[in-house]
Protein backbone atom coordinates (compact mmCIF):
# COMPACT_ATOMS: atom_id res chain seq x y z
CA UNK A 1 0.00 0.00 0.00
CA UNK A 2 2.87 2.30 0.76
CA UNK A 3 6.35 2.81 1.08
CA UNK A 4 8.38 3.67 4.42
CA UNK A 5 11.95 4.43 3.40
CA UNK A 6 15.16 2.77 5.96
CA UNK A 7 15.52 5.19 8.91
CA UNK A 8 19.56 4.85 9.21
CA UNK A 9 19.75 8.62 9.12
CA UNK A 10 17.85 8.77 12.34
CA UNK A 11 14.72 9.82 13.76
CA UNK A 12 12.21 11.17 11.74
CA UNK A 13 8.82 13.38 11.92
CA UNK A 14 5.93 10.97 11.03
CA UNK A 15 4.69 13.28 8.11
CA UNK A 16 7.87 13.05 6.79
CA UNK A 17 7.70 9.08 6.07
CA UNK A 18 7.01 8.24 2.35
CA UNK A 19 3.62 6.75 2.75
CA UNK A 20 1.75 6.64 -0.39
CA UNK A 21 -2.04 4.88 -0.92
CA UNK A 22 -2.16 3.78 -4.54
CA UNK A 23 -5.38 2.19 -3.88
CA UNK A 24 -8.39 4.21 -4.86
CA UNK A 25 -11.28 1.84 -4.21
CA UNK A 26 -12.70 1.37 0.06
CA UNK A 27 -9.71 0.00 1.02
CA UNK A 28 -8.39 3.13 1.22
CA UNK A 29 -10.11 3.94 4.47
CA UNK A 30 -8.38 1.49 6.15
CA UNK A 31 -4.82 3.03 5.24
CA UNK A 32 -4.50 4.70 8.74
CA UNK A 33 -4.29 1.34 10.86
CA UNK A 34 -1.06 0.72 9.31
CA UNK A 35 -0.30 4.64 8.37
CA UNK A 36 2.95 5.88 10.78
CA UNK A 37 1.40 7.09 13.44
CA UNK A 38 -1.55 5.15 13.30
CA UNK A 39 -1.61 5.50 17.03
CA UNK A 40 -3.12 9.20 16.56
CA UNK A 41 -5.33 8.32 13.88
CA UNK A 42 -6.95 5.39 15.52
CA UNK A 43 -7.21 7.86 18.26
CA UNK A 44 -9.12 10.47 16.52
CA UNK A 45 -11.45 7.53 15.02
CA UNK A 46 -12.53 6.27 18.21
CA UNK A 47 -13.50 10.07 19.04
CA UNK A 48 -15.25 10.30 15.45
CA UNK A 49 -16.83 7.03 15.73
CA UNK A 50 -18.24 7.36 18.79
CA UNK A 51 -20.15 10.74 19.02
CA UNK A 52 -23.54 11.29 17.90
CA UNK A 53 -22.70 14.83 16.65
CA UNK A 54 -19.81 16.78 14.03
CA UNK A 55 -17.00 17.70 16.11
CA UNK A 56 -14.45 20.60 15.20
CA UNK A 57 -10.71 19.98 15.48
CA UNK A 58 -10.49 21.85 18.63
CA UNK A 59 -13.45 19.89 20.43
CA UNK A 60 -11.75 16.23 19.24
CA UNK A 61 -8.26 17.37 20.40
CA UNK A 62 -10.09 17.95 23.93
CA UNK A 63 -11.43 14.76 24.19
CA UNK A 64 -8.33 12.90 22.93
CA UNK A 65 -6.05 14.52 25.19
CA UNK A 66 -8.70 13.72 27.74
CA UNK A 67 -8.56 9.80 27.62
CA UNK A 68 -4.73 9.55 26.94
CA UNK A 69 -1.30 11.68 25.80
CA UNK A 70 -2.15 15.31 25.06
CA UNK A 71 -2.50 16.18 20.89
CA UNK A 72 -2.05 19.62 19.76
CA UNK A 73 -4.84 21.32 17.77
CA UNK A 74 -2.32 21.41 14.31
CA UNK A 75 -1.99 18.01 14.49
CA UNK A 76 -5.17 16.68 15.17
CA UNK A 77 -5.79 19.32 12.19
CA UNK A 78 -2.97 17.63 10.18
CA UNK A 79 -4.33 14.32 10.78
CA UNK A 80 -7.68 14.89 9.95
CA UNK A 81 -6.21 16.27 6.65
CA UNK A 82 -4.78 12.95 6.13
CA UNK A 83 -7.74 10.77 7.07
CA UNK A 84 -9.91 12.74 4.95
CA UNK A 85 -7.62 12.10 1.73
CA UNK A 86 -7.84 8.41 2.65
CA UNK A 87 -11.77 8.56 2.67
CA UNK A 88 -12.32 7.57 6.42
CA UNK A 89 -13.36 10.85 7.84
CA UNK A 90 -15.22 13.70 5.87
CA UNK A 91 -15.58 17.39 7.37
CA UNK A 92 -17.79 20.62 5.83
CA UNK A 93 -17.93 23.94 7.12
CA UNK A 94 -20.67 25.16 9.47
CA UNK A 95 -22.88 28.06 7.92
CA UNK A 96 -23.91 28.58 11.77
CA UNK A 97 -20.65 29.49 12.91
CA UNK A 98 -19.45 31.75 9.73
CA UNK A 99 -18.56 35.01 11.02
CA UNK A 100 -15.96 35.79 8.76
CA UNK A 101 -13.84 34.89 5.90
CA UNK A 102 -11.57 33.02 8.73
CA UNK A 103 -14.00 30.89 9.95
CA UNK A 104 -14.61 29.47 6.18
CA UNK A 105 -10.76 27.83 6.96
CA UNK A 106 -10.75 24.13 7.70
CA UNK A 107 -9.73 24.59 11.56
CA UNK A 108 -13.35 25.86 11.62
CA UNK A 109 -15.06 22.95 9.61
CA UNK A 110 -16.77 20.30 11.37
CA UNK A 111 -15.89 16.37 11.11
CA UNK A 112 -17.57 13.05 11.42
CA UNK A 113 -16.48 9.66 10.19
CA UNK A 114 -17.75 8.37 6.68
CA UNK A 115 -20.08 5.16 6.87
CA UNK A 116 -16.66 3.07 5.46
CA UNK A 117 -14.61 4.83 7.91
CA UNK A 118 -17.22 3.67 10.56
CA UNK A 119 -17.32 0.13 9.51
CA UNK A 120 -13.14 -0.12 9.36
CA UNK A 121 -13.39 1.30 12.76
CA UNK A 122 -15.50 -1.30 14.46
CA UNK A 123 -13.96 -3.97 12.70
CA UNK A 124 -10.57 -2.80 14.11
CA UNK A 125 -12.74 -2.67 17.46
CA UNK A 126 -13.84 -5.77 17.36
CA UNK A 127 -11.87 -8.24 15.60
CA UNK A 128 -8.16 -6.54 15.40
CA UNK A 129 -7.12 -4.29 18.79
CA UNK A 130 -8.11 -7.78 20.79
CA UNK A 131 -8.88 -11.55 21.46
CA UNK A 132 -13.20 -11.51 21.55
CA UNK A 133 -14.42 -14.38 22.80
CA UNK A 134 -16.27 -16.43 20.25
CA UNK A 135 -19.86 -16.54 20.91
CA UNK A 136 -21.85 -19.82 21.37
CA UNK A 137 -23.60 -21.20 18.08
CA UNK A 138 -27.23 -20.10 18.26
CA UNK A 139 -28.91 -23.45 16.52
CA UNK A 140 -32.43 -21.54 17.24
CA UNK A 141 -31.19 -19.49 14.38
CA UNK A 142 -30.88 -22.71 12.12
CA UNK A 143 -34.34 -23.92 13.62
CA UNK A 144 -35.66 -20.69 12.40
CA UNK A 145 -33.83 -21.23 9.00
CA UNK A 146 -35.35 -24.37 8.29
CA UNK A 147 -38.88 -23.02 9.65
CA UNK A 148 -38.92 -20.05 7.05
CA UNK A 149 -37.50 -22.41 4.34
CA UNK A 150 -40.70 -25.03 4.57
CA UNK A 151 -43.12 -22.11 5.18
CA UNK A 152 -41.82 -20.39 1.99
CA UNK A 153 -42.09 -23.80 0.10
CA UNK A 154 -45.76 -23.91 1.39
CA UNK A 155 -46.62 -20.02 0.59
CA UNK A 156 -44.86 -20.07 -2.96
CA UNK A 157 -46.91 -23.09 -4.18
CA UNK A 158 -50.51 -21.83 -2.32
CA UNK A 159 -53.05 -20.50 -4.95
CA UNK A 160 -53.36 -17.72 -2.51
CA UNK A 161 -50.10 -15.96 -1.74
CA UNK A 162 -49.86 -13.62 0.83
CA UNK A 163 -46.98 -11.34 -0.48
CA UNK A 164 -46.58 -9.29 3.31
CA UNK A 165 -46.35 -12.61 4.40
CA UNK A 166 -43.88 -14.11 2.53
CA UNK A 167 -41.45 -11.18 2.88
CA UNK A 168 -41.93 -11.56 6.27
CA UNK A 169 -40.51 -14.75 6.20
CA UNK A 170 -38.20 -13.76 3.46
CA UNK A 171 -36.53 -11.11 6.20
CA UNK A 172 -36.96 -13.61 8.80
CA UNK A 173 -34.92 -16.44 6.84
CA UNK A 174 -32.45 -14.32 6.14
CA UNK A 175 -31.96 -12.36 9.43
CA UNK A 176 -31.46 -15.83 11.12
CA UNK A 177 -28.70 -16.86 8.52
CA UNK A 178 -26.82 -13.68 9.16
CA UNK A 179 -26.99 -14.26 12.91
CA UNK A 180 -25.78 -18.10 12.77
CA UNK A 181 -23.05 -17.11 9.74
CA UNK A 182 -21.85 -14.83 12.14
CA UNK A 183 -21.26 -16.92 15.10
CA UNK A 184 -19.95 -19.54 12.76
CA UNK A 185 -17.24 -17.28 10.94
CA UNK A 186 -14.19 -17.46 13.38
CA UNK A 187 -15.90 -20.65 16.02
CA UNK A 188 -14.40 -23.51 14.15
CA UNK A 189 -10.86 -21.57 13.93
CA UNK A 190 -11.31 -20.89 18.06
CA UNK A 191 -12.25 -24.69 18.39
CA UNK A 192 -9.82 -25.92 16.57
CA UNK A 193 -7.30 -23.81 17.94
CA UNK A 194 -7.69 -25.24 21.22
CA UNK A 195 -6.70 -28.41 20.22
CA UNK A 196 -3.51 -27.16 19.23
CA UNK A 197 -2.22 -25.88 22.79
CA UNK A 198 -0.03 -28.12 24.18
CA UNK A 199 0.29 -26.31 27.43
CA UNK A 200 -2.72 -27.35 29.22
CA UNK A 201 -3.03 -29.33 32.02
CA UNK A 202 -5.70 -32.07 33.19
CA UNK A 203 -8.35 -29.79 34.09
CA UNK A 204 -7.93 -27.73 31.03
CA UNK A 205 -7.74 -30.81 28.63
CA UNK A 206 -10.62 -32.75 30.61
CA UNK A 207 -12.47 -29.13 29.60
CA UNK A 208 -11.43 -29.32 26.22
CA UNK A 209 -12.51 -32.86 25.91
CA UNK A 210 -15.84 -31.47 26.94
CA UNK A 211 -15.87 -28.88 24.44
CA UNK A 212 -15.07 -30.82 21.37
CA UNK A 213 -16.97 -34.27 22.18
CA UNK A 214 -19.93 -32.95 23.55
CA UNK A 215 -20.85 -29.60 22.28
CA UNK A 216 -18.80 -28.88 19.24
CA UNK A 217 -19.61 -32.60 17.47
CA UNK A 218 -23.10 -31.64 19.02
CA UNK A 219 -24.08 -29.05 16.95
CA UNK A 220 -21.82 -30.13 13.74
CA UNK A 221 -24.73 -33.21 13.72
CA UNK A 222 -27.56 -30.28 14.26
CA UNK A 223 -26.34 -28.05 11.35
CA UNK A 224 -25.54 -31.30 9.23
CA UNK A 225 -29.22 -32.46 9.45
CA UNK A 226 -30.25 -28.56 9.62
CA UNK A 227 -28.83 -27.55 6.60
CA UNK A 228 -29.26 -30.70 4.47
CA UNK A 229 -33.49 -30.28 5.01
CA UNK A 230 -33.16 -26.49 3.98
CA UNK A 231 -30.91 -27.55 0.89
CA UNK A 232 -33.30 -29.93 0.19
CA UNK A 233 -36.22 -27.54 0.13
CA UNK A 234 -34.31 -24.75 -1.46
CA UNK A 235 -32.90 -27.00 -4.58
CA UNK A 236 -35.94 -28.88 -5.29
CA UNK A 237 -38.87 -26.76 -4.08
CA UNK A 238 -37.85 -22.70 -4.13
CA UNK A 239 -34.89 -22.56 -7.33
CA UNK A 240 -37.55 -22.26 -9.59
CA UNK A 241 -38.74 -19.35 -8.04
CA UNK A 242 -36.20 -17.33 -6.65
CA UNK A 243 -36.37 -14.51 -9.27
CA UNK A 244 -40.40 -14.17 -7.78
CA UNK A 245 -38.83 -14.84 -3.90
CA UNK A 246 -36.41 -11.69 -5.06
CA UNK A 247 -39.19 -9.27 -6.51
CA UNK A 248 -41.58 -9.96 -3.40
CA UNK A 249 -38.81 -8.97 -1.10
CA UNK A 250 -38.46 -5.91 -3.14
CA UNK A 251 -41.81 -4.75 -3.33
CA UNK A 252 -42.39 -5.51 0.82
CA UNK A 253 -39.74 -2.64 1.43
CA UNK A 254 -40.40 0.73 2.75
CA UNK A 255 -37.83 1.72 0.50
CA UNK A 256 -38.99 0.23 -2.95
CA UNK A 257 -38.53 2.80 -4.97
CA UNK A 258 -35.08 3.68 -4.13
CA UNK A 259 -34.02 0.55 -4.54
CA UNK A 260 -35.77 0.16 -8.26
CA UNK A 261 -33.63 3.29 -9.01
CA UNK A 262 -30.77 2.00 -8.09
CA UNK A 263 -30.00 4.42 -5.01
CA UNK A 264 -30.17 1.90 -2.48
CA UNK A 265 -29.14 -2.26 -2.45
CA UNK A 266 -32.17 -4.50 -1.62
CA UNK A 267 -31.18 -6.48 2.08
CA UNK A 268 -30.81 -9.85 1.52
CA UNK A 269 -33.28 -11.58 -0.17
CA UNK A 270 -33.95 -8.91 -2.96
CA UNK A 271 -31.86 -10.44 -5.39
CA UNK A 272 -31.90 -13.77 -6.63
CA UNK A 273 -27.79 -13.67 -5.67
CA UNK A 274 -28.76 -14.10 -1.91
CA UNK A 275 -30.96 -17.03 -2.80
CA UNK A 276 -28.27 -18.63 -4.74
CA UNK A 277 -25.72 -17.99 -2.09
CA UNK A 278 -27.85 -19.26 0.80
CA UNK A 279 -28.23 -22.84 -1.12
CA UNK A 280 -24.89 -22.81 -1.75
CA UNK A 281 -23.91 -22.04 2.12
CA UNK A 282 -26.64 -24.97 2.67
CA UNK A 283 -24.93 -27.38 0.86
CA UNK A 284 -24.29 -30.63 2.56
CA UNK A 285 -21.03 -31.20 0.85
CA UNK A 286 -19.23 -27.97 0.70
CA UNK A 287 -21.21 -25.81 2.63
CA UNK A 288 -20.73 -23.74 5.93
CA UNK A 289 -21.80 -26.17 8.40
CA UNK A 290 -20.19 -29.10 6.21
CA UNK A 291 -16.75 -27.47 6.48
CA UNK A 292 -17.45 -26.50 10.35
CA UNK A 293 -17.71 -30.37 10.80
CA UNK A 294 -14.20 -31.78 8.69
CA UNK A 295 -12.45 -28.73 11.05
CA UNK A 296 -14.10 -30.38 14.27
CA UNK A 297 -13.19 -34.09 13.17
CA UNK A 298 -9.24 -32.92 11.97
CA UNK A 299 -9.07 -31.09 15.29
CA UNK A 300 -9.68 -34.52 17.51
CA UNK A 301 -5.94 -36.09 16.42
CA UNK A 302 -4.50 -33.30 18.46
CA UNK A 303 -6.65 -33.63 21.37
CA UNK A 304 -6.04 -37.14 21.29
CA UNK A 305 -2.06 -35.97 20.92
CA UNK A 306 -2.52 -33.64 24.30
CA UNK A 307 -4.28 -36.34 26.21
CA UNK A 308 -1.60 -38.75 25.58
CA UNK A 309 1.39 -36.34 26.18
CA UNK A 310 -0.89 -36.02 29.86
CA UNK A 311 -0.32 -39.83 30.43
CA UNK A 312 3.26 -40.01 29.36
CA UNK A 313 4.55 -36.92 31.38
CA UNK A 314 2.56 -36.82 34.65
CA UNK A 315 1.20 -38.72 37.68
CA UNK A 316 2.20 -42.87 37.00
CA UNK A 317 2.82 -42.00 33.55
CA UNK A 318 6.33 -40.92 34.11
CA UNK A 319 8.91 -44.11 34.20
CA UNK A 320 10.80 -42.42 37.29
CA UNK A 321 7.32 -42.77 39.09
CA UNK A 322 6.77 -46.27 37.97
CA UNK A 323 9.94 -47.11 39.40
CA UNK A 324 9.56 -45.27 42.89
CA UNK A 325 6.44 -47.03 43.20
CA UNK A 326 8.04 -50.18 41.89
CA UNK A 327 10.59 -49.53 44.50
CA UNK A 328 8.06 -49.11 47.28
CA UNK A 329 6.25 -51.75 46.56
CA UNK A 330 9.24 -54.36 46.94
CA UNK A 331 9.87 -53.37 50.43
CA UNK A 332 6.83 -55.04 51.63
CA UNK A 333 8.08 -57.79 54.03
CA UNK A 334 5.45 -60.05 52.67
CA UNK A 335 5.11 -59.89 49.26
CA UNK A 336 8.00 -57.68 47.91
CA UNK A 337 10.05 -60.53 46.37
CA UNK A 338 7.69 -61.83 44.77
CA UNK A 339 6.66 -57.96 43.31
CA UNK A 340 10.43 -57.83 42.11
CA UNK A 341 10.33 -61.62 40.67
CA UNK A 342 7.28 -60.32 38.78
CA UNK A 343 8.38 -56.95 37.48
CA UNK A 344 11.79 -57.80 36.29
CA UNK A 345 11.70 -61.72 35.46
CA UNK A 346 9.82 -61.35 32.37
CA UNK A 347 11.69 -58.60 31.07
CA UNK A 348 15.06 -59.29 28.03
CA UNK A 349 16.83 -55.85 29.80
CA UNK A 350 19.41 -56.50 32.87
CA UNK A 351 19.74 -53.10 33.94
CA UNK A 352 18.18 -51.56 36.76
CA UNK A 353 19.70 -48.10 38.13
CA UNK A 354 21.95 -48.07 40.82
CA UNK A 355 24.98 -45.70 42.25
CA UNK A 356 27.42 -44.91 39.75
CA UNK A 357 31.56 -45.73 40.20
CA UNK A 358 31.88 -42.74 37.63
CA UNK A 359 32.43 -39.27 39.92
CA UNK A 360 32.23 -37.02 36.60
CA UNK A 361 28.65 -38.59 35.60
CA UNK A 362 25.52 -36.40 36.74
CA UNK A 363 23.80 -37.12 40.03
CA UNK A 364 21.16 -38.34 38.05
CA UNK A 365 22.33 -40.07 35.13
CA UNK A 366 19.77 -41.54 32.22
CA UNK A 367 18.53 -45.42 32.32
CA UNK A 368 20.81 -46.33 29.42
CA UNK A 369 23.91 -44.27 30.99
CA UNK A 370 24.02 -45.84 34.19
CA UNK A 371 25.78 -48.88 35.21
CA UNK A 372 24.77 -52.64 34.28
CA UNK A 373 24.00 -55.08 37.32
CA UNK A 374 24.10 -58.72 36.38
CA UNK A 375 20.49 -60.75 37.17
CA UNK A 376 21.46 -63.94 38.68
CA UNK A 377 20.11 -66.83 35.84
CA UNK A 378 17.94 -68.17 39.01
CA UNK A 379 16.31 -65.08 39.17
CA UNK A 380 15.18 -64.59 35.81
CA UNK A 381 14.20 -67.93 35.42
CA UNK A 382 11.99 -67.76 38.57
CA UNK A 383 10.48 -64.86 37.33
CA UNK A 384 9.50 -65.90 34.07
CA UNK A 385 8.32 -69.52 35.36
CA UNK A 386 7.77 -69.50 38.56
CA UNK A 387 4.56 -68.38 40.73
CA UNK A 388 3.69 -64.47 41.09
CA UNK A 389 2.73 -64.24 44.57
CA UNK A 390 -0.82 -64.56 45.68
CA UNK A 391 -3.27 -63.78 43.27
CA UNK A 392 -5.28 -61.02 43.74
CA UNK A 393 -8.43 -60.49 45.88
CA UNK A 394 -11.56 -60.06 43.44
CA UNK A 395 -12.67 -55.95 43.33
CA UNK A 396 -15.62 -55.08 45.66
CA UNK A 397 -18.66 -54.27 43.54
CA UNK A 398 -20.88 -54.74 46.67
CA UNK A 399 -21.73 -50.54 45.57
CA UNK A 400 -22.41 -51.51 42.01
CA UNK A 401 -24.35 -54.22 42.29
CA UNK A 402 -26.70 -52.69 45.20
CA UNK A 403 -26.95 -49.50 42.59
CA UNK A 404 -28.14 -52.19 40.22
CA UNK A 405 -30.52 -53.50 42.55
CA UNK A 406 -31.91 -50.09 43.55
CA UNK A 407 -32.62 -49.50 39.83
CA UNK A 408 -34.09 -52.76 39.40
CA UNK A 409 -36.11 -52.11 42.17
CA UNK A 410 -37.11 -48.61 41.01
CA UNK A 411 -38.28 -49.66 37.51
CA UNK A 412 -40.38 -52.80 38.42
CA UNK A 413 -42.26 -50.35 41.08
CA UNK A 414 -42.88 -47.62 38.38
CA UNK A 415 -44.01 -50.67 36.07
CA UNK A 416 -46.31 -51.78 38.89
CA UNK A 417 -47.70 -48.14 39.24
CA UNK A 418 -47.84 -47.54 35.47
CA UNK A 419 -50.43 -51.04 35.67
CA UNK A 420 -52.55 -50.07 38.28
CA UNK A 421 -52.86 -46.43 36.17
CA UNK A 422 -54.06 -48.47 33.30
CA UNK A 423 -56.75 -51.13 35.12
CA UNK A 424 -57.97 -48.17 36.66
CA UNK A 425 -58.44 -45.59 34.05
CA UNK A 426 -61.71 -45.53 31.99
CA UNK A 427 -61.69 -45.90 28.05
CA UNK A 428 -59.99 -42.81 26.39
CA UNK A 429 -58.65 -41.52 29.35
CA UNK A 430 -55.08 -39.88 29.02
CA UNK A 431 -52.45 -41.34 30.92
CA UNK A 432 -48.96 -40.81 32.18
CA UNK A 433 -46.03 -41.46 29.73
CA UNK A 434 -44.78 -44.05 31.99
CA UNK A 435 -48.38 -46.21 31.41
CA UNK A 436 -49.12 -45.03 27.72
CA UNK A 437 -45.87 -46.98 27.36
CA UNK A 438 -46.71 -49.77 28.63
CA UNK A 439 -50.15 -50.11 26.99
CA UNK A 440 -49.18 -49.18 24.02
CA UNK A 441 -46.56 -52.49 24.07
CA UNK A 442 -49.67 -54.34 24.92
CA UNK A 443 -51.50 -53.14 21.99
CA UNK A 444 -49.63 -53.26 19.36
CA UNK A 445 -49.03 -57.11 20.24
CA UNK A 446 -53.07 -57.10 19.89
CA UNK A 447 -53.19 -55.00 16.78
CA UNK A 448 -50.42 -57.92 15.06
CA UNK A 449 -52.04 -60.63 16.52
CA UNK A 450 -54.70 -62.90 14.85
CA UNK A 451 -58.24 -63.36 15.92
CA UNK A 452 -58.62 -65.41 19.10
CA UNK A 453 -59.18 -68.83 18.82
CA UNK A 454 -62.78 -69.56 19.31
CA UNK A 455 -63.99 -66.15 18.26
CA UNK A 456 -65.15 -63.41 15.93
CA UNK A 457 -64.74 -59.79 17.08
CA UNK A 458 -61.57 -60.22 19.60
CA UNK A 459 -57.68 -59.87 19.29
CA UNK A 460 -55.67 -60.57 22.83
CA UNK A 461 -51.81 -59.28 22.76
CA UNK A 462 -49.78 -59.43 26.67
CA UNK A 463 -46.70 -57.68 27.00
CA UNK A 464 -44.59 -57.29 30.36
CA UNK A 465 -47.23 -58.26 32.71
CA UNK A 466 -50.52 -56.70 30.98
CA UNK A 467 -52.86 -58.06 28.18
CA UNK A 468 -55.10 -56.06 25.53
CA UNK A 469 -58.19 -57.27 24.04
CA UNK A 470 -59.16 -55.73 20.99
CA UNK A 471 -62.94 -55.81 20.10
CA UNK A 472 -63.87 -54.78 16.70
CA UNK A 473 -67.27 -52.96 16.83
CA UNK A 474 -67.41 -51.51 13.22
CA UNK A 475 -68.09 -48.30 14.53
CA UNK A 476 -66.15 -45.31 16.21
CA UNK A 477 -63.07 -44.65 16.98
CA UNK A 478 -60.84 -46.44 19.98
CA UNK A 479 -58.03 -44.57 21.57
CA UNK A 480 -55.16 -44.90 23.85
CA UNK A 481 -54.00 -41.00 24.49
CA UNK A 482 -50.86 -40.19 26.25
CA UNK A 483 -49.39 -36.64 27.27
CA UNK A 484 -47.50 -36.47 23.69
CA UNK A 485 -49.10 -38.62 21.52
CA UNK A 486 -52.15 -40.72 20.76
CA UNK A 487 -52.77 -43.86 18.86
CA UNK A 488 -56.30 -43.85 17.30
CA UNK A 489 -58.29 -47.45 15.96
CA UNK A 490 -61.34 -46.96 13.68
CA UNK A 491 -63.69 -49.51 14.44
CA UNK A 492 -62.37 -50.72 17.49
CA UNK A 493 -62.20 -50.52 21.05
CA UNK A 494 -59.24 -51.72 23.61
CA UNK A 495 -59.45 -53.08 27.01
CA UNK A 496 -56.70 -53.73 29.20
CA UNK A 497 -56.94 -56.38 31.89
CA UNK A 498 -54.45 -58.89 33.39
CA UNK A 499 -53.30 -61.97 31.99
CA UNK A 500 -55.02 -65.18 32.21
CA UNK A 501 -58.79 -62.83 32.64
CA UNK A 502 -61.65 -63.04 29.67
CA UNK A 503 -62.71 -59.42 28.78
CA UNK A 504 -66.31 -58.82 28.90
CA UNK A 505 -66.89 -57.65 25.10
CA UNK A 506 -69.18 -54.40 24.66
CA UNK A 507 -73.15 -54.59 23.57
CA UNK A 508 -72.07 -54.65 19.80
CA UNK A 509 -69.35 -56.71 18.26
CA UNK A 510 -69.13 -57.46 14.98
CA UNK A 511 -67.05 -60.33 12.98
CA UNK A 512 -63.47 -58.87 12.48
CA UNK A 513 -62.99 -59.79 8.40
CA UNK A 514 -59.27 -57.96 8.36
CA UNK A 515 -56.20 -59.65 8.78
CA UNK A 516 -54.66 -56.81 10.80
CA UNK A 517 -55.81 -54.18 12.82
CA UNK A 518 -55.04 -50.76 11.94
CA UNK A 519 -53.58 -48.15 14.01
CA UNK A 520 -53.10 -44.55 13.66
CA UNK A 521 -50.40 -42.74 15.28
CA UNK A 522 -50.68 -39.30 15.70
CA UNK A 523 -48.33 -36.37 17.87
CA UNK A 524 -49.35 -34.04 20.31
CA UNK A 525 -49.69 -30.91 17.98
CA UNK A 526 -51.74 -33.20 15.65
CA UNK A 527 -54.08 -34.46 18.62
CA UNK A 528 -54.75 -31.23 20.02
CA UNK A 529 -56.52 -30.29 16.21
CA UNK A 530 -60.64 -30.45 16.52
Amino acid sequence: MGNTPDRAGGERDDDSWDFQVDVTDSRRAMAYLVAPGSADYIRIMTVLESSLTDLTPAEIAALVSASGPAMADDLVQKRLDKLKDWTAATGRSDPARIRRHADILARNWRWSATPAGRQVHRFYTTVLAATPTMREIPLPSLARIVESVEKLAAAVHSTRRDDAAVAELIGRLFTGHDDLDAALVGAEDSLAGLADRFDLDHDATSELKGLLVDYATHVAGELDRGTQRAHDLLHRLLQPHFATLAAVAVAGSQARALIERGALTASKGGRVSDWEGLMAWCDPHTGRSSRFALRLVRALPGMHANLRRLHSSASYGTGRARSLLLAKACLDERYGTAILLAATGDHKWRKLYGEAEDTDLASNPMWRGGPSVELPELLRTTGRTGARGRAPAARDDAAARAAVQAARERRVAEHAAALTEILAAEPGQKLSARAATVALAALMTAVRAGLSRGTTDRRVGTRDGLSCTLFHTGEGIGALIAPTWRVLLPGRRPVFHLPGQWAARPRQTRPDLAVRAVAIFERADQAARP
